[in-house]
């Protein structure tokens, strides 16, 4: 009786201490409503390198808002689980625009982006649509950031992971181009860190009426390039 009763306040223990629930607490500190943020657009995660910790994207309208347009300043946070409080933050004023293009998603990306035997970075992927069914257009932007001296810092700028695009006739004939990109982790290095090789797949596809059926005509290349950090970012 007395293991499982010590077994029950550990596990309480540990679920407390990995409790991410800290919005409302990271806007106290902030100085921030939470009138003032896109709340949809929220999103946190644990690390998984450092379960202690979470990584939290708060998303603060830098303009006024109507139902087609915003402009969001970023605020991308590392907490500590336990109190909520800000152990980094970064801060990137007027960060993203969701127009005609629409910012529909925010996610938080803690792949194994490891730049050198001591630094992991973590990413930000934002992704971005319009309604158009003439002229289909979306896109997903990757951003990476460091912990270095305290502070946050971002070492990759909205890179285009994923893009798709084209315009049809809403019946058969159209034209569509996409591509898709994935990132390793190069041995070679410059400045310190990794070089990122970026994998990348483009896809066109021709859509056309042949004896009453419609026909796609699909040519698909990949592509292999290199960002390399110049000791600021990745470039």
């Amino acid at each position: 009786m007395v293991k499982y009763i010590f077994a029950l306040l550990l596990c309480t223990q540990i679920s407390f201490s990995q409790n991410t629930d800290h919005l409302n607490t990271v806007l106290k500190q902030l100085k921030i409503k939470k009138s003032e943020i896109n709340v949809e657009l929220f999103t946190q995660k644990v690390l998984p390198n450092d379960k202690a910790k979470s990584v939290l994207v708060i998303p603060k309208y830098a303009s006024e808002v109507t139902p087609d347009y915003f402009v969001i300043d970023a605020y991308i946070l590392v907490i500590d689980n336990t109190t909520g409080k800000i152990i980094n933050k970064f801060i990137e004023p007027s960060a993203w625009t969701s127009d005609a293009i629409m910012l529909n998603n925010i996610s938080i990306d803690t792949g194994l982006y490891r730049l050198n035997e001591t630094t992991r970075a973590f990413g930000v992927r934002t992704s971005f649509s319009n309604n158009s069914r003439l002229n289909p257009y979306s896109e997903m932007n990757l951003s990476l950031y460091i912990t270095t001296n305290n502070s946050l810092k971002q070492v990759l700028k909205n890179y285009t992971l994923q893009q798709s695009g084209g315009e049809w006739d809403s019946d058969c004939a159209g034209e569509f181009d996409s591509s898709t990109s994935s990132i390793d982790i190069d041995k070679l290095q410059n400045k310190n860190f990794n070089n990122l090789i970026v994998k990348t797949k483009v896809v066109k596809t021709k859509n056309m009426f042949k004896n009453e059926d419609c026909i796609a005509k699909e040519t698909t290349k990949k592509l292999i390039s290199k960002l390399i950090y110049n000791g600021k970012e990745y470039k």
